[in-house]
């Protein structure tokens, strides 16, 4: 064998970002001179300088060798044990080469970094955060997550919550942020707190985060409930206006003279004529008959007086109650027009579809008679005892209070009224 070699340690111990040495010891064995090259193989030949690296030796003369390990602070060289193998190339006799295998231990070194995504939740009930935890050190060991606040109104949740940190690798833990008391309105609430990870032999790295706590009843669902209930009473109010504003039937009628008590055109009909013998209705109870023995006339043309012998007109006043409608009776109305004035004397009342329900007439806010329509078959003619005086603008009204089971009721009201000179 040409040549020999001495590892004088076999086991070298470094931290990392450090150097650490050993030397071998290399002899020319052979009877001429010779050059030797010297090479570590291994995973810490990318850290492990040589010096020489090549040397010439005469016969029987040797040199001490230095390896020097360097490795990095970093993942990339993990803590523990690296075998290594120190080759000695001879140039002269390449097949008396020789190997010398030792090992490098490296200790371990910790650090770390955190950081939480996001750094503020919003939410009602519960805030949701991540801390991605990253392991630059080059062994695996665990962390302590905890989280707390300053005001003690948050309750946390943490998941893992002794996670195992690889080298070389970011590890995610899930923290819940949940308030100790909600409210149903109101501006957001900022809640911040701290999430703490603790290691060993690393400071405690602190992370600060917040959670926005918003009302459990957004304002804007406020807003849509206001908007409704303003839309439902719109629509209550159009309903309620549409079912009480029905068409009032007012016979706008001139006053003219007329030789018969009643007409049935809306439209009155003049004509000069001298008194004679009329027939008419005798004063009626509200919600009866007709208040006389025989049921004919009072008078003829011999006993007419001043009131019978005067001009006469007549207007009609028709009505279409709904029935059912709250709110009152629904009111039908003439407006006197224009002219002299007038004493209403009579009023048959017409009731040919048989409704039911209650007619009042009125003149003003004076109450002339209250009928029931049950009892008035057809044509019921009703007499006044207090005939009233009527003025141009005055208003004669039927209120109508309709019991029908369906459909309108539809009385109508043919009034006498006399000329007053």
């Amino acid at each position: 064998m040409a040549v020999s070699a001495t590892l004088r340690t076999t086991e070298v111990r470094v931290a990392p970002g450090a150097g650490a040495r050993c030397h071998v010891l290399v002899r020319n064995s052979s009877a001429v001179v010779d050059q030797f090259v010297f090479a570590v193989r291994g995973d810490v030949a990318d850290w492990t300088q040589i010096k020489p690296a090549r040397v010439n030796l005469m016969p029987q003369q040797e040199v001490s060798v230095e390896l020097t390990f360097m490795p990095p602070r970093s993942w990339e060289v993990l803590a523990g044990e690296h075998p290594f193998a120190l080759q000695v190339s001879s140039r002269e006799d390449p097949g008396g080469s020789v190997v010398q295998e030792g090992t490098v231990t490296v200790d371990p070194f910790t650090e770390l970094d955190a950081v939480m995504v996001p750094e503020t939740s919003n939410g009602r009930r519960t805030g949701r955060h991540t801390i991605a935890i990253d392991n630059y050190g080059n062994h695996s060991h665990r962390a302590e997550v905890s989280a707390t606040d300053p005001d003690a109104k948050l309750t946390f949740r943490v998941r893992p919550h002794a996670p195992m940190l690889e080298p070389g690798t970011a590890t995610l833990v899930r923290i819940r942020a949940r308030p100790k008391r909600y409210f149903w309105k109101g501006p957001e609430r900022l809640l911040p707190f701290t999430a703490h990870v603790v290691a060993k032999d690393h400071e405690p790295i602190d992370v600060p985060g917040a959670f926005n706590q918003g009302p459990l009843i957004p304002r804007r669902v406020y807003w849509l409930i206001a908007m409704l209930f303003t839309l439902m009473l719109m629509l209550v109010l159009l309903i309620t206006f549409l079912l009480r504003q029905k068409p009032v039937s007012i016979a706008t009628i001139s006053p003219s003279v007329t030789s018969t008590p009643t007409s049935t055109s809306a439209t009155p009909t003049t004509t000069s004529t001298r008194p004679r013998p009329t027939t008419t209705a005798k004063p009626t109870k509200p919600g009866g008959g007709v208040n006389n023995a025989n049921g004919n006339g009072g008078g003829n043309g011999s006993g007419d007086d001043a009131s019978n012998r005067s001009n006469t007109t007549t207007f009609t006043i028709n009505s279409g109650a709904y029935p059912n409608v709250g709110g009152g009776p629904q009111l039908f109305s003439y407006v006197v027009p224009a002219g002299p004035n007038y004493r209403v004397t009579s009023v048959v009342l017409h009731n040919p579809a048989a409704d039911t329900g209650q007619v009042q007439l009125r003149h003003g806010n004076q109450v002339l008679g209250t009928y029931d329509l049950a009892q008035v078959h057809g044509e019921f003619a009703v007499q006044l005892p207090d005939p009233p005086l009527v003025a141009p603008g005055d208003r004669v009204t039927m209120a109508v209070s309709c019991t029908n089971r369906r459909g309108a009721c539809t009385p109508s009201g043919q009034f006498t009224a006399a000329l007053v000179r």
